[in-house]
């Protein structure tokens, strides 16, 4: 597979040094306006073919999946951009602005019969995915109530709210580690 990586800020280095260690990912590109950026990446990952042009990233790769780690009010114009260029894409939360760019995007990629991907990255930690197995055993008996309590809030986003940047985090643990209907 030939991974995309647009957006080489704060997590786009993250994602490269992670495809880059996927034994399935044949080769790795990146994408971002910022030259100084580029050659960031380019000095710590020498192997990544670099470019600060869109399009020429889109259309002249021949890129499998596009990560789209950019500004929040970016993701909705390049993944569907990407989507209707025939390109799987995965995306740093949130998704979109809007429910409605999300259910287009959505419509978009089951008409091409594409895939969708949003970064929820903290289901993979060892803490959750351990509640995760006490909780699949049994050991805490029936779940009635889940509480979390936000203790580093992370890079601040000036294009989204709190809710939609951080509370993704904590709805995505809770869906993960606990499989039934939220009542309320």
């Amino acid at each position: 597979m030939k991974v995309g990586v647009i957006g080489l800020g704060y997590w786009g280095p993250n994602l490269i040094r992670n495809f880059l260690g996927n034994k399935e990912i044949k080769k790795v590109y990146g994408c971002d306006q910022n030259l100084s950026r580029l050659r960031f990446v380019e000095t710590r990952f020498p192997g990544v073919v670099l470019t600060d042009k869109w399009e020429e990233f889109l259309n002249g790769f021949d890129l499998d999946i596009i990560a789209i780690a950019t500004p929040v009010a970016t993701h909705y114009p390049l993944a569907k951009q990407a989507l209707e260029n025939g390109k799987h894409i995965w995306v740093e939360k949130p998704f979109t602005s809007t429910s409605k760019e999300a259910e287009e995007l959505i419509n978009i990629a089951e008409r091409k019969n594409l895939k969708i991907f949003v970064d929820h990255t903290f289901i993979y930690t060892g803490a959750v995915r351990k509640i995760k197995e006490i909780i699949d055993r049994g050991d805490l008996g029936d779940i009635l109530y889940y509480d979390s309590v936000r203790v580093n809030l992370g890079l601040f986003q000036n294009d989204v709210n709190v809710i939609w940047d951080l509370a993704a985090h904590d709805i995505s643990i809770l869906n993960y580690v606990i499989k039934k209907e939220i009542k309320e």
